[in-house]
């Protein structure tokens, strides 16, 4: 209790004199822009250029502030401004990252750098899956009808830790169940993650994907059910955390509605506002580790 005594009475708080100015995103050009911290993070993450070809014309550093500009207020590619790289290499870059996979694994670092900061071991032991429907704007590709939520476009399968980092995503047409995505989805989590033991859902997963996670892979569910008589909003344990992370994900404008043809390239977005989450969660240092109240309070 003494430590939250700490940070009510401002003895605590991040904002002091000596580290304001590491955290002020005023003086940058565009709030999307990386920080300095931020780029020394990510920069020995990117695919290193192969040497051979054109010399690059403009910095690996604002072809990346590129692509979080689009990403971040949801424009089309070539609606960028002027001061930014061309529209048509900040947009081949983009498709080296997510059809390469390299988003995926910048992501994978993160997550454990960002658990190791907190005090946590690079691992987590328990995951919480969920999944969101989403409209789909895409002129061409695959879509399909939610009916449970009354959406025609795609279905983000998503699983977070008990800290709400993304660990793993897959998108589907909407028509596909919850459960039904969820298997592929934990499967590809427990490559990553191998010591995760627990995944918590919610009552949309039945029998089958219970079954496949328990009996074929080894791994305790465990079903948080809504209450029976409740109406509106209704916080549950542990589950909260993944509302929380969709929604702090889907600040990035670029999902609020999925405007990708392709779905790995829809994919790839969840992880990019993912990595940039991270980023900024690594490279700012708060008064306790999780966050903003102490672990032991």
């Amino acid at each position: 209790m003494s430590a939250r005594l700490e940070w009510i009475n401002g003895s605590s708080v991040v904002w002091t004199d000596a580290n304001r100015s590491r955290y002020d995103r005023r003086d940058q050009r565009y709030p999307s822009d990386m920080t300095n911290d931020e780029w020394l993070e990510l920069e020995p993450l990117l695919p290193v250029a192969k040497g051979v070809g054109r010399p690059r014309i403009y910095e690996l550093h604002e072809i990346m502030n590129g692509i979080r500009y689009v990403q971040r207020y949801g424009i089309p590619w070539d609606a960028m401004p002027k001061d930014l790289p061309p529209a048509s290499i900040c947009y081949d870059d983009w498709r080296v990252l997510t059809d390469s996979g390299q988003l995926e694994r910048i992501n994978h670092h993160l997550v454990m750098r960002d658990r190791e900061k907190s005090g946590r071991d690079a691992s987590p032991t328990l995951a919480i899956v969920d999944a969101q429907s989403v409209k789909c704007d895409a002129p061409q590709g695959e879509r399909g009808y939610d009916a449970g939520k009354n959406v025609m476009g795609r279905k983000r399968h998503l699983a977070v830790d008990s800290g709400g980092r993304l660990l793993a995503v897959m998108v589907t047409p909407a028509d596909v169940q919850d459960q039904d995505g969820g298997v592929p989805l934990v499967k590809r989590m427990f490559r990553l993650y191998p010591w995760i033991k627990t995944v918590v859902v919610d009552g949309g997963y039945k029998s089958r994907f219970i079954e496949a996670v328990q009996a074929g892979l080894n791994r305790f569910v465990e079903v948080v059910l809504r209450p029976q008589f409740a109406k509106g909003f209704v916080l549950l344990p542990k589950r909260w955390r993944i509302e929380q992370s969709i929604g702090a994900l889907t600040m990035s404008r670029r999902l609020k509605l999925d405007y990708d043809t392709l779905l790995h390239i829809s994919a790839a977005a969840m992880f990019f506002a993912s990595i940039t989450r991270l980023l900024a969660s690594i490279t700012t240092e708060w008064p306790f580790p999780n966050g903003l109240l102490d672990p032991n309070v």
